[in-house]
């Protein structure tokens, strides 16, 4: 196995056990200021890709940077995810109280089409 496939199996499982277990609000901010710092780095010294690759045994820089995007992008999708799912609980928690502060807009309007609706006694 080479170097290479050894630090990127490595990345992956630990996405996968930060996933599972450790996610948090500043642990999120804290990964996303670290990979802006590394990309500012490599955006300075793009000869530093090309060192790397060779020592972790991939044939350039440009293929470095693109399996770091990858591990980069699963990270973002399960960050947007973790958004989306707390976006739409405090959507639910919104409508709740909505409801419960107006119990008259609950009931369904009456329809237009003339059709009968049911009698209250």
């Amino acid at each position: 196995m080479r170097g290479s496939q050894i630090v990127l199996l490595s990345l992956m499982v630990l996405y996968a056990l930060y996933i599972v277990r450790l996610r948090s609000t500043l642990s999120d901010r804290l990964i996303y200021l670290g990979l802006a710092v590394v990309g500012a780095v490599l955006v300075l010294r793009p000869d530093w890709t090309n060192d790397l690759a060779a020592r972790l045994s991939i044939g350039r820089g440009a293929d470095l940077m693109f399996y770091l995007f990858v591990v980069f992008s699963l990270f973002h999708f399960a960050a947007t995810a973790a958004t989306i799912r707390r976006m739409q609980r405090d959507l639910g928690d919104l409508a709740r109280a909505l409801a419960l502060l107006t119990p008259g807009a609950a009931a369904p309007p009456a329809r237009a089409s003339g059709a009968a609706s049911p009698r209250t006694p």
